[in-house]
């Protein structure tokens, strides 16, 4: 974080807090994965933040805990890069597994495993 904010200007506030920049969000009331789901996308405003996100382990984090405390029941990452997804929360536990990857070949395997949402 340090690095990026020297060399992105931005440097530690006051507060020792570290400004990374702007987050884009939509919200979809009927997921593309599952239409019985709501989705929260969200993606970083540059390529600098895509590439800081990707490498940080407390960023990660905390998506994955505000999908946790929203009771969400999946936390994709996608570094915007062609390389696969990575499923950081399902069904209430963390995770490190990939989509196209042994236990989810493709996202129809991991929406599989969402529980039937409430009606």
């Amino acid at each position: 974080m340090l690095e990026y904010a020297q060399t992105n200007g931005s440097g530690r506030g006051a507060d020792g807090r570290i400004q990374i920049g702007y987050i884009y969000a939509a919200i979809r009331f009927e997921s593309l994965l599952h239409p019985g789901y709501t989705s929260v996308e969200c993606w970083a405003a540059t390529s600098g933040m895509s590439r800081l996100f990707a490498r940080s382990a407390n960023v990660r984090k905390a998506f994955t805990d505000l999908t946790a405390d929203s009771g969400g029941v999946c936390c994709l990452f996608d570094t915007g890069d062609g390389a696969p997804e990575q499923v950081c929360w399902l069904n209430g536990e963390p995770t490190q597994e990939t989509v196209s990857g042994p236990r989810f070949p493709d996202r129809r395997a991991l929406v599989a495993t969402w529980p039937d949402p409430e009606k």
